[in-house]
């Protein structure tokens, strides 16, 4: 309990400086606080004990939620949307007119330099056709990972 009182004085401490902060940090910052406080009354409060929350004593704008051996469901979920939008991204960018042609989907996965030229020297990957079929294996596949950092000119060719 003690720990807890502790932990609330110290962000009433910080509190002006924490508003200063964009409006979303402040939220990550309330919540994590608020499932600090809950799982004191609980009888997991170990479990929830990792959390902790430090301030830099030269930066007091800065403030740190780390959280030990548990994974931060809020990083995952935004992992997972970033996942989402390069996959959409990659897949507009292999639409045959006006980028997939020149294998411009290519690039922003990471591929190796002689593909986009293959793409193109094939006259804009056999008159669109390789970008077509890129097109759709991208808008299909839920997993494009295996996509990223692909050294061959047929992407989805195991």
């Amino acid at each position: 309990m003690r720990k807890l009182l502790l932990l609330q004085r110290d962000l009433l401490r910080i509190l002006p400086n924490i508003i200063l902060m964009r409006y979303k940090n402040f939220l990550v910052v309330i919540f994590f606080f608020f499932l600090h406080t809950a799982s004191a009354s609980d009888s997991v409060f170990t479990c929830y004990d990792t959390i902790i929350i430090e301030t830099d004593s030269y930066a007091e704008n800065s403030l740190e939620i780390s959280s030990g051996k548990r994974p931060n469901p809020i990083l995952k979920l935004f992992r997972d949307k970033q996942k989402k939008k390069k996959q959409v991204i990659a897949a507009l960018l292999a639409f045959p007119l006006p980028f997939g042609i020149v294998g411009l989907h290519r690039i922003y996965l990471g591929c190796a330099p002689y593909v986009p030229v293959a793409y193109i020297a094939s006259l804009g990957g056999m008159f669109g056709v390789l970008p077509l079929i890129d097109f759709c294996v991208l808008l299909l596949n839920k997993d494009t990972d295996s996509y990223s950092n692909n050294k061959k000119i047929f992407m989805w060719v195991n």
